[in-house]
């Protein structure tokens, strides 16, 4: 039997290996396996390096608990302290390698102190192990190095069935414990040889052949003291050796997948074999999109949707709740929670970021009975069930910040992912198997917790476990198929010639090793017992063998491929590209320059030589033109509403293509669930909570009452409507908040004492018709309806309607100054009884401020037209407010809709000036002098976004 052994031979190698009888190709994993299966050894479960980084964080705590250690010994209590799973994780490690490398960890008087630890530790690993059935701890299960080391040990007692064995490294470059292997079946009789001894590339040319390009640079790499011959220095552009340059590794991507669907459609296939040393499927997406098979590659990545779940479960255990990761979880495209509830949950965090408020209670209720009524007619829906998952995640009862929370409850929210995930497989049809990964992280997950000696864990604990299981595994997302291009994925992976290489993103990928993780006493200690650890110049060693095999196996063509930028960051070219620049003076004959925005300028393409390349096609530049100003639309329709809010009769005086699109067609864009602006959330927060204390009996309070009461009523609202505010970090500005609060709060009350208004309603609906003045309108008058935020009133039958705003003063001061305010003048006439106008103010919470046309209803407000008699302006804006409605409907009517923005303002009054209607407009509202400020039309009418 024959056993062909290398590093990075457990995947895809090249040339593709026989499947004969009797060989066995294997990486360090294969070969371990099938070691244990020859020994009987077999049976003993892999992937727990989680569980095991546990067992040693364990032992470390009771290390750093005995009462006798050495205090030299404690050498990792700092690092401890901040990170245990890390600090675990890492001295792990160096146990692991210890062991590998054949130390039995005795203890001795003239140890080093940070070796002496490492023997205590493995000491407390060893009792627990038996005393097993008295204690709770398993010791340390066996890992790849406990595995190993079993098998060199029955190996004193076992002979292997190889009589040969190929190595793909050179034995010296091989880590020690593989020497130590493979010195013991040398031992036992089988010859040990190198795959590539006689593979060596040419050193000079001959009288017929001269050298290629790229056996020039193989002999640059591999015969450094061979004589340099005339032209070795410069570079043909035979074709043997290329260089693809690319701003973009998309670009490369596409134009590479391109080239070779054109070449092969003219009957020059290139026999490519890829090197792709890296977890990306860019290229692979690329050959599909061109037809050719896809390569199967696997994908690794974290922000795959089944795999968030695991990072947001611990968001449903504390309060407050994390209205961010609570809109992510409900907004993922697979969860355990129905669509159509998750998008109901979702509008509403976003809109009132937190949970169980008044409009919670009733979103939840209007969704269950309706469920309940689809129910009736489709026994496919299990109402029970979507009752038990809404339960389960947002019913439960939460912990507050800073508190553990037992980690039986923890567990049962992992073990529910765990049964979900495995259902949504089978719901996907086996197709996603994203799930599975799930399921087992999830499990995994479940089976630390279960090992924790702790019951309780804190956030950050539960953080940091999640963390350690948290891992981007590789999922193939699309089947290898047929006929696909042979491909590699690291340059170790050549086990012998091939005619062409192409290296996908030749950049640097290997992480370089700096110093040695052991201290020159604790090597000198470790060979004084036989125990020798691998140093940096060895793994460097090996590192350059690897990197410059591909050179070496390529025997046609070797084409590299070097973009400036990968997935939107800056890559570093590949080490070997510094001696490419080393070796040649003219780099730039065989370098090929792709951009996807340009075609390339200047010399000559460098693989026009050798392939058919593909064309830049540019697309022809569409532009929507210039934006019309008005829209000459055929049969509108009955254009007229069953009723007008305020806001939407509004934007038709002033906007009325905005009033069309949005109210008559009904075209609305897509939402993005994200949580509502700063300024908004505080606005809405605010009009909460003047609500309710204008309810309570205000007047009997004094300030510091008031400010009692708004601490206590804040706390509660804020974990219903504004969770942002109670997040970590955020007590200034929720201070700042209250503050504000507190002084608005207080300044209206004192307004409305010195003034001696009461309150009548808060969120008073309001409704009514219009027009009021044009006897015999057409169209007929119409429904209009509004919510007023405060309505007051005075002994003597006086009425006042206030308008709550957060911020915006000098806004609201110009719009009274102008003559603008149409919502005041509404809420004016509908507050009122006919023929009468209640008085009308807007309050500015931020600065506690209420601002008014007067001081008529309110001495201490800031009055922007005390001199004018409020009744005559209100009446003169309604008055021009119902004209510009008729004129408006009469445009809608002909068809005719204004589009009003600053691009089309100039075009707009030529129009009016050259119809004659510009008396007309001197009896309408002044019309704005701006484009709209919410517009998600622009793009529509190709108007711009400035």
């Amino acid at each position: 039997m024959t056993l062909f052994f290398g590093l990075e031979l457990d995947d895809h190698a090249l040339p593709h290996p026989p499947s004969e009888a009797g060989i066995y190709h294997c990486g360090r994993r294969q070969l371990l396996r099938l070691l244990e299966n020859f020994l009987g050894l077999a049976g003993l479960p892999d992937n727990i390096d989680f569980l095991r980084v546990e067992q040693y964080r364990q032992a470390l705590l009771r290390h750093l608990a005995s009462p006798h250690p050495a205090p030299d010994t404690r050498f990792y209590k700092a690092s401890f302290e901040a990170d245990q799973f890390a600090t675990a994780e890492n001295l792990l490690e160096r146990r692991d390698e210890l062991l590998l490398n054949g130390w039995d960890f005795s203890p001795s008087p003239d140890m080093p102190p940070r070796l002496r630890a490492f023997a205590e530790i493995e000491t407390l690993l060893h009792q627990d192990q038996i005393q097993a059935h008295d204690q709770p701890s398993p010791g340390l299960s066996q890992g790849f190095s406990d595995r190993f080391c079993q098998v060199l040990a029955s190996l004193d007692q076992q002979t292997l069935p190889f009589s040969s064995v190929k190595l793909n490294e050179p034995l010296d470059l091989l880590p020690r414990y593989l020497q130590r292997l493979f010195d013991k079946m040398s031992a036992a009789g089988a010859s040990i040889g190198q795959l590539h001894a006689a593979e060596q590339p040419p050193v000079a040319t001959t009288a017929n052949r001269p050298l290629t390009d790229l056996q020039k640079f193989q002999k640059r790499l591999f015969h450094p003291s061979a004589p340099l011959e005339s032209g070795d220095k410069t570079l043909s552009n035979d074709g043997s050796l290329l260089l693809l340059r690319s701003k973009r590794s998309g670009d490369a991507a596409a134009w590479l997948a391109r080239l070779l669907r054109i070449n092969q459609q003219a009957g020059k296939t290139p026999s490519v074999n890829l090197l792709i040393p890296e977890s990306s499927r860019e290229l692979d997406v690329a050959l599909v999109q061109e037809g050719q098979p896809s390569l199967g590659l696997p994908s690794a990545s974290l922000a795959r949707p089944a795999l968030q779940i695991l990072k947001l479960v611990p968001a449903f255990l504390w309060e407050p709740v994390d209205p961010y990761k609570l809109l992510e979880f409900v907004s993922l495209s697979a969860k355990p929670l129905p669509e159509d509830l998750s998008a109901r949950i979702a509008a509403e965090i976003a809109s009132t970021p937190g949970m169980r408020s008044d409009k919670w209670r009733e979103m939840i209720s209007t969704y269950f009975s309706e469920l309940e009524q689809k129910a009736a007619d489709n026994r496919a829906i299990n109402v029970a069930e979507v009752r038990k998952q809404y339960h389960f995640w947002f019913e439960r009862t939460r912990h507050k910040a800073g508190s553990k929370v037992p980690k039986d409850e923890i567990a049962k929210l992992y073990h529910y992912v765990f049964d979900w995930a495995y259902r949504a497989y089978e719901e996907y049809g086996n197709r996603n198997t994203s799930f599975l990964v799930l399921r087992e992280q999830a499990r995994r997950t479940v089976e630390l917790l279960e090992t924790l000696p702790e019951s309780e864990l804190s956030h950050l604990e539960l953080e940091r476990i999640v963390r350690t299981i948290f891992e981007a595994a590789p999922v193939v997302l699309q089947e290898e198929e047929a006929g696909h291009l042979p491909y590699a994925s690291h340059p170790a992976s050549f086990t012998g010639p091939v005619p062409e290489i192409w290296w996908w993103n030749f950049l640097q990928q290997e992480a370089p090793h700096f110093f040695s993780r052991w201290y020159q006493q604790e090597r000198d200690y470790l060979a004084g017992r036989q125990v020798l650890t691998d140093t940096p110049e060895l793994e460097n060693a090996r590192m350059l063998w690897q990197q410059r095999l591909p050179v070496r196996m390529a025997r046609e063509r070797l084409l590299l491929v070097i973009p400036d930028a990968v997935i939107g960051e800056a890559a570093v070219p590949h080490p070997l590209f510094g001696d490419l620049l080393a070796a040649f003076e003219n780099l730039e004959a065989i370098t090929q320059e792709v951009s996807l925005d340009q075609p390339q300028a200047g010399r000559p393409d460098a693989m026009s030589r050798h392939f058919a390349l593909p064309e830049l096609c540019r697309l022809e530049l569409r532009q929507t033109g210039r934006p019309k100003p008005f829209l000459k639309v055929r049969n509108l329709g009955d254009f007229q509403r069953d009723y007008e809010s305020l806001t939407s009769l509004e934007t038709l005086i002033y906007y009325p293509y905005l009033w069309v699109f949005r109210y008559k067609l009904r075209l609305r864009q897509s939402p993005i669930l994200s949580i509502v602006p700063e300024h908004t959330l505080m606005g809405n927060l605010a009009h909460r909570l003047f609500e309710k204390l204008l309810k309570e009996d205000y007047a009997s309070m004094d300030r510091p009452s008031l400010e009692r009461w708004i601490d206590q009523e804040m706390q509660l609202l804020l974990m219903r409507e504004g969770t942002v505010l109670l997040l970590y970090g955020r007590e200034p500005d929720r201070i700042q908040f209250a503050n504000k609060l507190k002084y608005a709060a207080w300044s209206l009350i004192q307004q409305l004492r010195a003034n001696g208004w009461r309150v009548l309603a808060t969120e008073q609906a309001m409704d009514g018709t219009f027009p009021v003045y044009h006897p015999n309108p057409d169209p007929p008058p119409i429904p209009v309806k509004g919510i007023a935020d405060l309505v007051l009133e005075r002994d003597n039958g006086e009425l006042a309607v206030l308008d709550f705003k957060w911020r915006s003063s000098d806004k609201r001061m110009k719009m009274i100054k102008n003559e603008e305010d149409l919502q005041l003048a509404f809420y004016s006439r509908l507050a009122s009884k006919a023929g009468e106008w209640a008085h009308t103010a807007y309050f500015i919470v931020e600065k506690g401020e209420m601002l008014a046309r007067n001081k008529l209803a309110f001495r201490d407000a800031s009055a922007v037209a005390p001199d004018k008699d409020y009744r005559e302006v209100y009446d003169r804006i309604f008055q021009k407010m119902e004209a510009t409605w008729l004129w408006r409907m009469g445009q809608l009517r002909d068809g005719l809709v204004e589009v009003r923005s600053r691009q089309t303002m100039q075009e707009i009054e030529d129009y009016y000036s050259e119809s004659g209607q510009a008396p007309l407009l001197l009896d309408l509202l002044e019309m704005k002098g701006d484009s709209a400020s919410f517009d998600e039309y622009k793009k529509l009418l190709g108007l711009s976004s400035e």
